[in-house]
């Protein structure tokens, strides 16, 4: 569903970019994470595997804002009055629809082939659908090209493939957000807000960039914020160096369990997409589980990763949902395992959040519905990938007590 963004009323679809004053729902919990071995896929100029946090990455913040107790006054009188008590009825909000699949660019001539053309009926479908930009979007000219093998460039009107397609919403932090340095990145942010298109992960300075984006959907208010955890080999020196991304290395893990809790305190329900993990591997680093805890203690329902480029499978951390990896999407490289992906639609109701999953097939970086064996296959090997659920043969997500192949 194409949002409607408003930002001078106070129904329909808002876009909020700015930081809640309130207090989150609660706070991220004590340190969590043991050191893990990084490893992954690599080039000369840019690490694509992201780093296990240390043991002293996960500490809780300090509370920005106390909650202060005012003593109430009273006064002695010789009449007592008694008020009949009273009861309010609050309404149920109507469940919604929240969908995201994985990585998207427009590259390698992708955007005059119709990328979306077989599945904008299952991309219009939910009430928010989200992706992974990973891609900036700038004219030819605009930014020099950074030194590194992957470069990812799509041209301004991609922005209206995915509008057009029912996208609502793009993570930006992401390993390509950079590409072509600074001025790309503006520009890519220039042209989703002149469409009206949300976005989270990134933006003019670390406060921008981590910054939630708040979403008002029927009678959901919802809070969106994103980070990258590739790569992190920059952030060794201790310095915030690339400050237009809103990262989750060591240095910043604090500062994204901060951005977790102040969307929170403004939002009915908190989605946290992130970039992550081994390229290829369809089995999730411990880190990812550690981390998705420390965000669902800091008030996150949905955690949605992506980076391998390949599905990996999903389970329950606490009390929200975690994705590990959504694959590959409209992809132009996309091929054999990394061709195999999904959308993640997630039903929202004041009871319960369950998960439905739409296997997909990339051909030539377009993507399509599954179907027959190929879609049996997908959701089958998604089931084996994940921890708790498998899924039946309409996509839907059952609780298992079978073993994961990734234990």
């Amino acid at each position: 569903m194409r949002l409607r963004l408003d930002a001078s009323a106070n129904g329909g679809a808002v876009a909020d970019r700015r930081y809640s004053a309130e207090m989150p729902r609660s706070l991220v919990s004590a340190a969590l994470l043991g050191a893990a071995l990084a490893a992954g896929c690599t080039t000369a100029a840019e690490p694509t595997t992201s780093v296990p946090p240390t043991e002293a990455a996960l500490r809780t913040p300090e509370p920005t804002n106390a909650a202060t107790s005012v003593p109430v006054a009273t006064t002695d009188t010789t009449t007592s009055t008694t008020v009949a008590p009273t009861t309010t009825t609050v309404a149920p909000k109507r469940p919604i629809v929240l969908g995201f699949a994985g990585d998207t660019s427009f590259t390698n001539g992708l955007d005059a082939r119709d990328p979306f053309g077989d599945v904008t009926a299952e991309l219009s479908a939910p009430d928010l659908m989200a992706v992974n930009l990973e891609t900036t979007v700038a004219e030819v000219e605009v930014g020099t090209r950074v030194d590194k093998e992957f470069t990812f460039k799509s041209p301004p009107h991609s922005v209206e493939l995915l509008t057009a397609a029912g996208i609502d919403a793009v993570q930006l932090a992401n390993n390509h957000t950079l590409d072509f340095m600074r001025p790309a990145m503006l520009r890519t942010l220039e042209l989703l807000d002149q469409a009206d298109l949300p976005h989270a992960g990134a933006g003019t300075d670390p406060a921008a960039a981590y910054a939630p984006t708040f979403l008002d959907i029927g009678d959901w208010r919802i809070g969106v914020v994103a980070f990258s955890r590739v790569p992190c080999d920059w952030s060794a020196s201790g310095e915030n160096t690339r400050p237009e991304v809103a990262w989750t290395c060591d240095l910043f893990v604090d500062d994204a369990a901060a951005a977790v809790g102040r969307a929170a305190g403004g939002a009915d329900l908190v989605v946290v997409m992130v970039h992550w993990g081994i390229e290829g591997d369809h089995c999730p680093q411990p880190f990812q589980r550690q981390l998705a805890q420390a965000w669902a203690d800091a008030g996150a329902d949905l955690v949605i990763g992506g980076h391998p480029h390949v599905l990996q499978g999903v389970e329950r951390v606490g009390d929200a949902w975690l994705v590990n990896s959504t694959g590959n999407f409209a992809f132009p490289s996309a091929r054999d395992a990394t061709a195999r992906t999904a959308i993640f639609e997630f039903t929202v109701s004041d009871d319960e959040t369950t998960l439905h999953v739409i296997p997909v097939r990339v051909a030539s970086g377009r993507p399509a519905p599954a179907t027959g064996d190929d879609a049996a296959s997908i959701l089958s090997d998604l089931g084996r990938w994940s921890f708790g659920y498998v899924f039946d043969d309409t996509g839907a997500a059952i609780p298992t007590d079978e073993p994961s192949d990734c234990e």
